[in-house]
């Protein structure tokens, strides 16, 4: 049954009609022409190769026009998604692209006549409402404020026939003039002006508008002939075009501009749809670098697992056990040039550590009633010290959380200490410098415990006796110790003293409080207020050199020119301070308000084979050869006293009270990352990871060197700002002014 009725059709035809198909045929009829149109052209396409050298030609002349249109990625992807049409044979191998292309009509079109429904009522009533719509997925939300056009205006206005109105309007325009000028010879530029649609200026000689050069009077009166033959010449249209021509162009040129309009929404669409895939790619991008900076970090953990496992191959309790064979040479070489204090590797810590959230605190250990002034651990969940205000140094199990007992002997509060293994070193006000072996600390309390129950029982008579003979028996051997203990009486008198006590030895030499030491390989260097640092031999208990910082400071090293550019170095605002003969600065308020007066001449001191690295007072750090005791070096930032500092073959970092922490190059011998903070840096250690400092707030603050990003931890933490702090890997202890010790998962 064709799909339109024929002008030709007899009287007899049009009564076999059924009476639906003599209604649907006036409404109908108008869109069933068009799909005639398209399947006409559709056939001229496909069957011209079939048909003569005219109709060939005709049909290349379609599929020239079609295929820049046709073969856009949009209309390809749509063929691509396009449903195939059911078919009995098999599909070719390899089919033509053309037709692929959605140009087929559905599947239930065929069957219209045969099959009337209200269904087709309705679609042949809502032809312009479906015409009008997308053919894009409706669930994907447009981002832009503009509607995207349909399939079929894309189409209409990007198709090379959406051009044939503008240029048949340029050619009327151009053809009247032309006739009107007596179709006359014109030259190239008149035949550009006539392309484009503009007015052409006839009667004019090209041999002598190219012999006239000359720019005076001549010139300027050819551009006034020229304006008054243009506006002659815009006359000729006049009367020439009818109002239907003119209405018709009109209607032309409306529908070149919403064109235009469908081609910059398009060309609007692809740009979202460009920055779109940007911003995917930016997100794949960043995940890649935080994947990257994830490996570059445990390539890091990678390496400080290796030497913690080199530094256990190269225990004499290893390598008793192994033999000679324990340890290459290389092995030995690589492990001899590390430092085990600087740089300890992982620690191996047991599983249920991995099972604690990073950045807890998950263990308080309340016991010092003032602030801790120094801390410090021999291994992750080992023996840990705590020095406080209070003048009491105590002992504690990491494992537990139990303190082990108290370390007694200083006159005075302890500012500085370390713990190596079962050895522990601290310095006090006393000026006196004191060895302990934490392994005799708990028999030593059980014993005076006891002790102290059995004089309790004791008459007092007896006692007063006793004392008077164990004083008297002192005083003949000279060997009377006048350090009290916490019952108040002396230790003599309860304990033997020629063992027992866990105080193994006493260095004596400085004359005021010792603020700062580090141990070593039986090497021990210590910082005083006295304003000298002094190295002991701690096998004999000398001390075998003295450096003196009053005189680095009045004699320093002699500096580089500096560059004519670069600005005139920091001073100390407290410099009548460090000449004095005390020394006290003012620290700048902490985050709870509260300050104090900073008495710490010497805030940090460490060394590596001959090289000595101090930060004082005057904000200095001193770079000294240990073998002539000399500073050969440095290095002025800081503009406070320096508080704490540590060092590595490459770097040297530095905290201060100006509440900043300087990361310095060894090799140039100037900064190359400055961190400022909002109260005083009181304490700081760093790895190939990470740099962790106290900086005067509740929390402690951890700088990844990787990402460069900071962060604090602080929950569960301290209820007044962290003072001190040692970690070894992802094991943190801290001290407040809380006078409480936080243990951190990190």
């Amino acid at each position: 049954m064709p799909l339109s009725a024929s002008s030709s059709s007899s009287p007899s035809h049009e009564q076999d009609k059924p009476p639906l198909r003599q209604a649907l045929d006036p409404i109908s009829s108008p869109y069933m022409s068009s799909i005639n149109g398209t399947l006409s052209i559709a056939k001229d396409v496909l069957m011209g190769h079939f048909q003569s050298e005219t109709h060939r030609s005709e049909s290349t002349r379609i599929l020239s026009d079609l295929a820049p249109s046709l073969m856009q990625p949009r209309f390809l992807n749509a063929a691509n998604t396009y449903g195939p049409a059911k078919s009995l044979g098999k599909a070719p191998a390899r089919p033509n692209s053309l037709l692929r292309l959605p140009t087929s009509l559905p599947q239930g079109l065929y069957s219209v006549g045969n099959q009337t429904t209200s269904n087709s009522l309705a679609i042949i009533e809502a032809v312009d409402r479906l015409t009008a719509l997308s053919l894009d997925n409706s669930g994907n939300a447009q981002s832009s404020e503009e509607e995207v056009p349909s399939l079929i205006k894309g189409f209409k206005a990007t198709i090379p026939s959406s051009e044939l109105a503008k240029q048949r309007r340029r050619m009327i325009r151009g053809g009247l003039v032309d006739q009107d000028l007596g179709f006359e010879k014109i030259g190239l530029k008149k035949l550009g002006d006539r392309a484009r649609g503009l007015l052409t200026e006839g009667g004019e000689d090209d041999a002598s508008e190219r012999g006239e050069l000359d720019i005076g009077r001549k010139a300027k009166r050819r551009r006034r002939q020229r304006e008054t033959r243009r506006i002659s010449e815009g006359r000729h249209l006049q009367g020439k075009l009818h109002l239907e021509d003119l209405v018709q162009q009109a209607d032309e040129i409306s529908q070149d501009k919403e064109n235009l309009h469908v081609r910059q929404s398009l060309i609007h669409a692809e740009i979202l749809e460009v920055s779109a895939k940007i911003d995917a790619l930016e997100e794949i991008r960043r995940r890649l670098e935080a994947s990257l900076l994830h490996l570059q970090e445990e390539d890091l953990e990678l390496d400080d697992e290796l030497e913690g496992v080199q530094e256990l191959m190269a225990s004499p309790a290893i390598k008793s056990a192994a033999g000679t064979k324990a340890v290459t040479a290389s092995a030995a070489a690589a492990v001899s040039n590390k430092s085990s204090r600087r740089r300890k590797g992982p620690a191996f810590l047991p599983s249920e550590h991995d099972e604690l959230p990073s950045g807890v605190a998950f263990m308080t250990l309340n016991g010092h009633t003032a602030p801790i002034t120094a801390l410090d651990f021999s291994e992750p969940y080992g023996m840990l010290v705590t020095a406080g205000q209070d003048d009491i140094v105590k002992v504690w199990d990491l494992c537990d959380g139990e303190e082990i007992g108290e370390l007694r002997g200083h006159t005075g509060s302890v500012k500085a200490l370390q713990v190596e293994d079962t050895l522990c070193l601290t310095g006090g006000s006393d000026g006196a410098v004191r060895l302990w072996d934490l392994r005799m600390v708990e028999d030593y309390e059980e014993r005076l415990k006891s002790q102290l129950e059995e004089l309790a029982r004791q008459d007092p008579l007896e006692r007063i006796a006793g004392q008077r003979a164990a004083e008297e028996d002192l005083k003949e051997r000279d060997e009377f110790d006048w350090d009290e203990g916490p019952s108040g009486i002396t230790e003599a008198s309860i304990i033997d003293p020629s063992g027992g006590s866990p105080c193994v030895r006493t260095l004596e030499g400085h004359s005021k409080s010792v603020t700062a030491l580090y141990y070593e390989d039986g090497c021990l260097v210590t910082g005083s207020s006295d304003k000298t640092i002094r190295q002991w031999d701690v096998a004999t208990g000398q001390c075998v050199l003295t450096m003196d910082i009053l005189w680095a400071i009045s004699n320093p090293p002699a500096a580089p020119a500096p560059e004519p550019s670069s600005q005139a170095p920091p001073r100390l605002r407290h410099r009548s301070a460090v000449t004095g003969q005390q020394f006290a600065v003012p620290t700048p308020p902490y985050a709870d308000g509260t300050w104090e007066m900073y008495q710490d001449f010497v805030g940090g001191v460490q060394f590596w084979g001959y090289a000595l690295a101090s930060g004082s007072g005057d904000g200095g750090v001193r770079m000294w050869d240990m073998r002539t005791g000399q500073a050969h070096r440095t290095l002025i930032g800081h503009t406070a006293p320096v508080t704490c500092l540590q060092f590595d073959e490459m770097n040297i970092v530095t905290g201060s009270l100006d509440k900043t922490i300087r990361i310095w190059d060894l090799r140039m011998g100037q900064v190359s990352e400055v961190h400022r903070y909002e109260y005083p840096v009181t304490a700081l250690q760093f790895d190939s990871r990470k740099v962790v400092a106290c900086t005067g707030e509740n929390g402690v603050e951890v700088y990844n060197r990787t990402t460069h990003n900071h962060s604090r931890l602080t929950v569960n933490g301290h209820i007044k700002p962290a003072e001190k702090m040692r970690f070894i890997d992802k094991y943190l202890v801290s001290g407040g002014r809380d006078g409480c010790a936080k243990v951190w998962a990190m």
